[in-house]
């Protein structure tokens, strides 16, 4: 139930409950009624508040309408009080989670700055990993190659030594045949007759034409291998000498050169088994050659780009604008225009030149203007010869270079052999005397044995 209306009331509040109130009181009692009646009046006065008593009794009657307007203010102070105490908290509330509010996002950007740098390592860390396992594939491939060429000589030396060591058993004197074909039986060879010629053409026959394949195939393999070692070194190149901005394109390219690698190998397998091995270094070195003339060409163009910018262009090479291209087409006009102006006159010059006889002296100096036209050519035609010579000097002396620091390498290479061959055979040879010289004392310990037992009476 609400409280009366009052005309000088701005707002009406619900009164409390009554058990916020359950405290027991013992202001009051029925000896100290007009005292305490008294004391409330007095406190009322000091609060700004009117008397509970009537004025003109002097018995101070207790006035009711004035005493519950006294409450009811009583009242709407202490709920004022009350509101504003929870303001008050409620604000101090609100300061307190601003500033946690302040904290966490403080926080907040702080990990995300954390996670920014984290990122950036990893995708740092991501690219050494990819440029580690390109460089762990290409000395993988290389070590593969330089393996597989080892065991080929290890077993070309091996049956070297293997010929040596059947050579050396039967030392009887007899004419040396260099570069004999071994029989497929294994067993030596018979003078040759009418008979043997008839015989055994088709099985030499057989054999040269299956060591030349052998032969052949081991050559084409490492032409094969040579080639997959290029093919990686000109992705190589092309991932390095490509921007970094462009990384889409550079994945394309990439994926692009390796299905063109996967369909050159294929081709260049099948095809590798029918050309000659000149073919295929020609054509090897012709690749080699081409691309390093198109890294030159890159080369160039970024030197060229590099010094553009410096210069401080700021329009680029792709993007003219149209008034710059207005002008340059204007220019091309008129000099377009001016050449043909120029050649017909030359041409009405000449036409008149046929129509009138000429005389000595005008033919004579048309003749000279012919050889100084000839002469100009000439001196042209030998620059070009000098510079192309001296390109041929530079690449002949480069090929000389490397042709002997080849032989170089092969004389080291001939005599490591001849060093380890000459080990080699020194152990055997230490073998095989110790061997006899244990199969002599074996045989003269059983004579010997056989001569000093008893002979048995008959």
């Amino acid at each position: 139930m609400m409280p009366p209306s009052r005309p000088y009331s701005q707002s009406i509040r619900p009164p409390l409950p009554f058990g916020a109130y359950s405290g027991s009181s013992v202001f009051c009692t029925g000896e100290n009624v007009t005292e305490c009646m008294q004391y409330i009046s007095k406190e009322l006065s000091s609060l700004g508040l009117p008397s509970i008593f009537y004025d003109s009794n002097r018995n101070q009657e207790l006035d009711i309408i004035s005493t519950l307007n006294n409450m009811y203010d009583l009242l709407q102070f202490h709920h004022v009080a009350v509101d504003e105490h929870e303001v008050a908290q409620l604000k101090d509330q609100l300061e307190l989670s601003k500033k946690e509010n302040g904290k966490l996002c403080k926080r907040e950007q702080q990990l995300e700055t954390n996670i920014k740098a984290l990122q950036r390592c990893l995708k740092n860390e991501k690219e050494e990993v990819q440029k580690l396992q390109k460089i762990i594939a290409s000395r993988a491939t290389q070590y593969n190659h330089c393996m597989k060429r080892k065991e080929r000589e290890f077993s070309r030396l091996k049956e070297h030594l293997s010929q040596l060591l059947t050579d050396k058993k039967d030392m009887k004197q007899r004419m040396e045949v260099l570069n004999y074909v071994e029989r497929s039986d294994g067993r030596g060879g018979q003078w040759k007759t009418g008979r043997t010629d008839s015989r055994h053409e088709t099985e030499v026959c057989r054999t040269l034409l299956n060591e030349f394949d052998k032969r052949q195939r081991e050559l084409m393999l490492e032409n094969f291998e040579l080639k997959k070692v290029l093919q990686q070194m000109k992705q190589e190149m092309v991932v390095i000498l490509s921007p970094k901005t462009h990384i889409q394109r550079q994945e394309k390219y990439t994926e692009f050169i390796d299905q063109q690698i996967a369909e050159e190998e294929e081709t260049s397998f099948k095809g590798t088994l029918e050309m000659s091995c000149e073919h295929a270094r020609e054509k090897l070195t012709n690749s080699i050659r081409q691309q390093w003339r198109k890294l030159k060409q890159h080369m160039e163009s970024l030197d060229n780009k590099a010094f553009v910018l410096q210069l401080g262009k700021g329009v680029s090479e792709e993007m003219i604008s149209k008034q710059v291209h207005q002008e340059e087409t204007e220019r091309l006009k008129m000099e377009i225009q001016q050449c043909m102006d120029f050649i017909q006159t030359q041409q009405q010059l000449l036409q008149q030149q046929l129509n009138t006889p000429c005389d000595e002296e005008t033919a004579a100096v048309l003749n000279d203007c012919y050889m100084l036209e000839e002469k100009e050519r000439l001196k042209e035609e030998w620059r070009t010869f000098e510079e192309q010579r001296k390109n041929f000097e530079m690449e002949r002396r480069s090929f000389t270079e490397a042709a002997i620091r080849l032989g170089h390498e092969r004389k080291m290479f001939e005599q490591d052999r001849a060093t380890w061959l000459k080990h080699q055979f020194l152990n055997m040879t230490f073998t095989e005397q110790m061997r006899t010289h244990n199969v002599i004392s074996e045989y003269t310990g059983q004579e010997q044995k056989h001569i000093s037992a008893p002979k048995t009476p008959l």
